[in-house]
């Protein structure tokens, strides 16, 4: 999701104005001079903004894991968005919308972190790659900011795994709090509470599909409407929110079945036997169960672009970001 504003950057690349060579040069010798400032201030600009959407969307977060959590077995009926609200507010007020929120901020940060970074420099080699071609596939820088995306992800997921296990034990109840969460799993199982069984690999198997499904659709809407646009012009920020938003849902639809395995296998590690017998155990609810919280995920997934979108654009400014963020 978030990738997708560094697209919107790269596609249109700031002009400069002919000018004297003393000019160009005081100019430019300050930027040069910035710019490991001024990606470390992207990255925090990044992070910041991605800790701004997860608090303000964390209840539909928290739904989408108590619908996904619920079972369907033996005649019981699994959890509607309504039924999962109420439960929530029952159990402990509004407040409980909110659960595991502080350690999904705090854990976010960090993690989209090191997804850009990894991102970057991949991203900056693939591009070296295809520089040196002679006859660039015209997919070819597509590709590379996919394949990008994907080791990006894969890296980051062992950074999101134990926030998100956390989190989601907070929000099914199973604790009420983060720190008697963390002491509590770190006493029975050591580390590998953190990361259970099969927990890394789905997440993986959710993270990177996403990315890569968001970016595709993303490019292919955004590629449409600069065509029928005014000549190549930049799209409008209004038309690259609203691909962002629309390329969200998709790929939220196409990974929730990943998104309900990964929740059940984080928040009852103990009742599986990794990633297939999960699978297995769900389908016997019916094919229905994979798309279980797939509703408040939209609703969570369709408006943290555009969010990230004008937190992002609000941060660079209060840390006097100069320039475009690093490509």
């Amino acid at each position: 999701m978030f990738l997708l504003i560094y697209c919107v950057q790269a596609k249109s690349p700031p002009t400069m104005k002919p000018s004297s060579r003393s000019s160009l040069h005081t100019r430019s010798q300050p930027k040069t001079q910035s710019r490991v400032v001024a990606s470390l201030k992207n990255g925090l600009a990044s992070g910041m903004s991605a800790g701004c959407v997860k608090m303000c969307l964390a209840p539909f977060d928290t739904i989408k894991t108590l619908q996904q959590h619920s079972r369907s077995l033996d005649g019981s009926l699994p959890l509607t968005l309504t039924g999962a609200a109420k439960e929530l507010i029952k159990r402990g007020g509004v407040g409980e919308l909110y659960s595991g929120v502080a350690v999904t901020v705090l854990g976010s940060m960090p993690s989209v972190g090191l997804y850009f970074g990894v991102y970057h420099y991949c991203k900056k080699k693939g591009s070296e790659i295809i520089n040196k071609t002679d006859k660039p596939h015209p997919l070819a820088a597509t590709a590379n900011i996919a394949l990008a995306a994907a080791v990006g992800n894969t890296v980051a997921s062992f950074s999101r795994v134990p926030y998100e296990v956390v989190k989601q034990k907070l929000q099914t109840g199973a604790y009420s709090s983060t720190l008697t969460a963390i002491t509590s799993m770190y006493s029975l199982s050591g580390v590998r509470a953190f990361f259970p069984k099969g927990g890394v690999g789905i997440q993986m198997i959710r993270d990177i599909p996403y990315a890569v499904f968001t970016l595709l659709a993303y490019e292919f809407l955004q590629g449409n409407w600069a065509e029928k646009g005014n000549g190549g012009g930049e799209t409008p920020k209004w038309k690259n929110m609203v691909a962002g938003a629309a390329a969200g849902g998709f790929g939220s639809l196409l990974t929730n079945p990943m998104d309900v395995v990964k929740t059940r296998i984080q928040t009852d590690p103990t009742m599986y036997n990794g990633i297939v017998d999960c699978a297995i155990s769900t389908l016997a609810e019916g094919p229905g169960a994979f798309m279980r919280g797939s509703v408040p995920r939209l609703m969570h997934k369709i408006p943290a672009n555009g969010l990230f979108f004008v937190c992002y654009e609000i941060f660079r400014k209060v840390l006097g970001v100069e320039g475009p963020p690093p490509r």
